[in-house]
């Protein structure tokens, strides 16, 4: 009597469940599927779901688990309007928690990690919505850092604003700039302590790069002008060895270097072959040969089909094993970092094209322009937004992670041998399209925490934000890019850690140190002089 007292209960359980078709399974969980709207599903007693994908290769099946990681408590957020480029997390008050900062619509909100709004915020802006993500540095040398946003019209006029941290406004803000696209970009120019703002201005036919100093007034040498229309946000970093940053920016039909007091680069601009131009995909700067400069990766699109990732060398000559093409249109910034095992950078990248079944790829190369082992992964929807890479399964392996163009909602995740990621994809409402997610500690546990958006409407928009706690390990050195280009000053350097954070310290005067015998002795005109302080900090040492 007892055994079938069991067979009832679970006959009955399995009743509840239901065979049922599944609007979020479909388009979400692979892109090899086809369309499953029609199906019905029936996960087992943990969520799972066995799916038969299809590639170029031919047929496999793998599981899947339907649930997505556990949501923080006030989250997600839904707030009216579009965000483009994702958000950031950053430090808004005096506790350690990090808080969640994005532009949606007409405003500018901040989040404390319970969902409950950073007092002083929300942030209104006037006129135009904000485009682009927020960026968080100490613009004003007060020893805390500011948010910077930019909105701008429809074909002319914007705005650029700074807000402390207490929502009110920076001194010198906001500034009647005019039309700048995208993001704006922080960096220290002159090595005062202070972050300069690096923005675009759209002046059709031509444009502008401009930077402006943290009090609102225009920097020395600056703007420049450019040939066409500004196409993407800058990238700020040392690309000649000088130990200064330079200013790389693009046009629709070129891409320029400049020093940090306006001078143009020798060997720019630089304008694409192949009938190349630019949209969207900022530079990324990165030493990919090793010679100890960095190079300039930077994706195109070619009318008619087709992309065009490019590297250049600090002189504007093309590295060995480069150009390299893609099936469809770049928008996202390229991804550098260490995807597989060896020691070599390699560069990640996704198409897009408009398209009613899957017709994209994930592509990854290593800095010889040698494809990875199981890239190109495809064919999937298309990918807008830069790709995230970190380790997302505690395995000490870099994961590759991708926004969604259909309304499936959905964040997807591969391994570094292209195949997906067990556990994924993340499930959201909207449409992730062009929506980076941040990896992050948001409350110092030691778990890596996800934050993510979509967008949902057809005429009017709304944006759900979410945070998830992945119940993984957070090992912040195997988080590559865990925001849109790099940190939250987005200037797309590789290798120069994530800024959270910014506070005024008391000098300090160094009272042990060693320092060893110059070699070669005698010389002419360089010498090697070594030093060594107890415990590691930056030091400067002056010869007189």
């Amino acid at each position: 009597m007892k055994t079938v007292t069991f067979l009832l209960a679970l006959v009955a359980t399995i009743f509840l469940i239901g065979f049922a078709p599944s609007g979020d399974l479909n388009n979400g969980i692979a892109a090899g599927m086809g369309n499953i709207s029609s199906k019905l599903i029936l996960p087992d007693v943990m969520n799972n779901v066995n799916i038969l994908e299809q590639n170029e290769t031919g047929s496999f099946t793998r599981t899947v688990n339907l649930d997505s990681f556990p949501l923080f408590t006030g989250y997600p957020q839904h707030i009216s309007g579009q965000s483009f480029e994702g958000g950031i997390v950053c430090n808004m008050d005096a506790d350690p928690e990090l808080e969640i900062v994005y532009g949606i619509g007409f405003t500018v909100q901040a989040w404390n990690l319970d969902g409950s709004a950073v007092p002083g915020w929300p942030k209104t802006v006037s006129s135009y919505a904000v485009e682009g993500a927020p960026a968080f540095g100490d613009i004003d040398g007060d020893g805390q850092g500011e948010i910077v946003v930019t909105n701008h019209g429809l074909t002319s006029g914007g705005f650029i604003y700074a807000f402390k941290r207490d929502g009110s406004n920076v001194t010198g803000f906001p500034i009647t700039h005019g039309y700048s696209s995208r993001t704006p970009v922080l960096a220290d120019l002159n090595g005062d302590g202070a972050m300069e703002i690096i923005v675009n201005k759209r002046l059709y036919p031509v444009g502008e790069v401009w930077v402006y100093r943290g009090n609102g007034t225009v920097y020395p040498g600056w703007p420049k002008p450019i040939g066409h229309v500004p196409a993407s946000s800058a990238a700020v970093g040392d690309i000649t060895g000088d130990g200064v940053p330079e200013v790389i920016a693009e046009s629709y039909t070129a891409l320029y270097a400049w020093k940090a007091n306006g001078d143009s680069l020798p060997g720019f601009p630089f304008f694409m072959t192949g009938g190349a131009v630019n949209s969207y995909s900022s530079p990324v700067l990165a030493d990919l040969d090793r010679d100890g400069y960095r190079e300039v990766v930077f994706g195109t699109h070619i009318s008619g089909g087709g992309g065009i990732v490019f590297v250049l060398k600090k002189d504007g000559t093309q590295l060995s094993g480069w150009p390299l093409s893609t099936g469809q249109w770049i928008y996202g910034p390229p991804a550098v970092g260490y995807i597989d095992a060896d020691s070599v950078l390699d560069v990640a990248v996704g198409d897009q094209v408009l398209s009613g079944t899957p017709a994209d790829y994930l592509y990854a190369w290593n800095a010889n322009g040698v494809a990875l082992q199981g890239f190109p992964v495809g064919p999937i929807n298309a990918i807008n937004n830069q790709v995230a890479l970190g380790d997302l399964d505690n395995d000490n392996q870099t994961e590759l992670m991708i926004d969604d163009n259909t309304t499936a909602g959905v964040y997807l995740a591969y391994k570094r041998n292209g195949a997906p990621l067990n556990g994924w994809p993340i499930t959201l409402t909207g449409t992730t399209f062009f929506n980076m997610p941040c990896l992050t500690d948001i409350n110092r546990d030691g778990i890596l925490d996800i934050v993510g958006a979509a967008r949902e409407g057809s005429s009017s928009f709304s944006t759900n934000v979410y945070l998830w706690n992945t119940g993984i390990t957070y090992n912040w050195t195997r988080l590559t890019i865990p925001v849109w280009q790099y940190n939250n000053q987005h200037d797309g350097v590789y290798g120069r850690p994530a800024l959270v954070d910014v506070k005024e310290l008391a000098p300090a005067i160094v009272s042990d140190f060693r320092l060893d015998q110059n070699f070669p002795n005698p010389f002419n005109p360089t010498t090697t002089i070594q030093y060594t302080l107890p415990v590691g900090t930056h030091g400067r040492a002056s010869l007189h």
